[in-house]
């Protein structure tokens, strides 16, 4: 469970446990959260084809959202209104996790494979979830269901199979 982050130390002590502690950020106080981007050096810098994104840290919760390259202090004003205003924020929850869901290998050919998924919400550990079949048809890529959760495992499977040359028998995603 996440904690209020009232102080800009406590910003940076949650930043290393959830990011690790080699990375530096640079912080933007606003009135209901702390705006972070990371610090890249002149390589990294280099290499990067496009804007950086930006994490927004709850000063109420100590929740992390994902945000847009927009500037810190654009992004500042949106988390503030929408804070103000009752509303979820315009970025995407990154911790702490919301939901596993995790991969059963059941079948598989040259063309297909067929994973059983299933998927649990982290915060109702009595809520059954939900379990399916997902068909990957392997070139191209495509899958059936065309959920989110579909889509998920997918993507993680098929970043698998291009790391180590074959589709994995099961694994599991946190996000």
């Amino acid at each position: 469970m996440a904690e209020p982050v009232p102080t800009r130390e406590q910003a940076r002590h949650l930043l290393a446990q959830v990011f690790g502690p080699n990375q530096e950020y640079s912080i933007l106080e606003s009135k209901h959260g702390w705006v972070c981007q990371p610090m890249l050096s002149p390589e990294e810098d280099a290499q990067r084809g496009m804007g950086l994104g930006n994490y927004v840290i709850s000063k109420h919760t100590g929740v992390i959202t994902a945000h847009s390259s927009m500037p810190m202090p654009v992004i500042a004003e949106e988390f503030d209104a929408t804070t103000e205003a009752g509303q979820p924020p315009q970025g995407y929850q990154i911790h702490p996790k919301q939901r596993r869901i995790h991969l059963t290998r059941r079948f598989e050919d040259q063309n297909t494979i067929v994973y059983r998924v299933h998927l649990t919400f982290l915060e109702s550990p009595d809520d059954p979830g939900m379990t399916q079949e997902v068909e990957i048809t392997k070139n191209p890529i495509r899958h059936r269901p065309t959920d989110r959760v579909s889509a998920v495992a997918t993507s993680w499977a098929y970043e698998q199979s291009r790391n180590t040359g074959t589709w994995p028998a099961e694994g599991t995603i946190e996000q």
